[in-house]
């Protein structure tokens, strides 16, 4: 036990008395004195002086040393007291074996059975009944402590005033407060479970809480990752949608363009009022012709298409330029970036 609260000139007067009063080691730890040392004797005066001599390492090492030493003197008093006290006789002492068999204990049971005593003979009302020494004794102490801490608990909602043997022995433990090891082995042989079922109790309801809440978010992410595959399979389907029209298209431009035997159907065709929808069209079957067979591509700046277009025509007897081709090209082109656009 430290003792820094004590003043230098407490120290002092305190080693005073424990060298020359004839003073009780319990009373001269616990009471209180005030002692007028000038009219004392030469000797206690002269112990004092050589008390205020000493540095303050020396005086508190020597004010320890004689606590110690009080501290020991008085438990070896207090179980000399003890020995002939109520608690101490062989009645007092608990039946572990007939107190496991209890379905459920009080906490007034509980406490005296850790401390090794039987319920009936020692209890709150036996130990203030009982007077001086009883009230005084490390039992009684050590008891009404126990009990202290065991209210504060049932007042904060966390102990019950009657439970189980296992539930007060889990209690216990988890206060690390004493018990005798025969007692938990008499309660476990018994068949009780010693568990603290509402600390195990709030732990589940807080794994429960955990999982609920990742539940909640695996839900949360699965509902995305649904909307997020709808939305794929809707633009998928436009796609194979929007290249199957293009693959049906160079599949008939193919059909056209390798077609040997072709009956032309001659018309007079007036360029300069020719139909929107078919100049449309007609751009639609160039352009198609011209990537097909040719590999036309408006992207290529070069256009080699053009020249074959050109040796192709010759070789059929009919001319044109470069540049009407060029331009025939361009308008067809343009035509067809407009409707694969839609």
């Amino acid at each position: 036990m430290e003792h820094h609260y004590f003043s230098r000139r407490a120290k002092i007067s305190w080693l005073t008395l424990d060298m020359f009063a004839q003073i009780s080691s319990e009373d001269l730890l616990t009471g209180t004195f005030s002692i007028n040392w000038a009219v004392e004797s030469s000797d206690v005066l002269a112990f004092r002086a050589a008390l205020e001599s000493l540095d303050e390492e020396q005086l508190h090492s020597r004010f320890l040393e004689r606590i110690a030493f009080r501290e020991e003197d008085r438990i070896e008093y207090r179980e000399e007291v003890d020995a002939g006290l109520f608690f101490n006789a062989p009645a007092a002492f608990a039946d572990y074996g007939r107190w496991a068999r209890q379905l459920t204990w009080t906490i007034d049971e509980c406490i005296a059975l850790s401390l090794g005593r039987s319920p009936d003979v020692v209890n709150a009302l036996t130990l203030l009944q009982a007077g001086e020494p009883v009230t005084s004794s490390e039992l009684a102490k050590e008891f009404r402590a126990r009990y202290s801490i065991a209210q504060n608990w049932i007042e904060a909602g966390q102990l019950e005033e009657e439970a189980t043997p296992g539930e007060y022995l889990a209690w216990l433990a988890r206060t690390r407060l004493s018990c005798a090891p025969d007692l938990v082995e008499a309660v476990a042989a018994l068949g009780h479970q010693i568990a603290d079922w509402k600390a195990i109790s709030e732990e589940l309801e807080t794994v429960i809480a955990d999982l609920q809440a990742r539940n909640t978010e695996l839900l949360e992410n699965d509902r995305r990752w649904a909307q997020a595959l709808n939305d794929f399979r809707i633009d998928t389907d436009a796609e194979i949608q929007r290249l199957s029209e293009q693959l049906n298209q160079a599949e008939l431009a193919l059909k056209l363009a390798d077609q040997q035997t072709v009956q032309p159907v001659f018309t007079t065709i007036d360029h300069e009022t020719l139909d929107p929808r078919e100049r449309k069209s007609l751009h639609k079957i160039i352009f198609s012709m011209a990537k097909a067979k040719y590999k036309f591509s408006p992207e290529n700046e070069q256009w080699p298409a053009v020249s074959k277009i050109e040796s192709d025509m010759d070789l059929t007897g009919l001319s044109l330029s470069n540049k009407r081709i060029r331009f025939h090209l361009a308008a067809a082109a343009s035509t067809a970036k407009q409707e694969q656009r839609k």
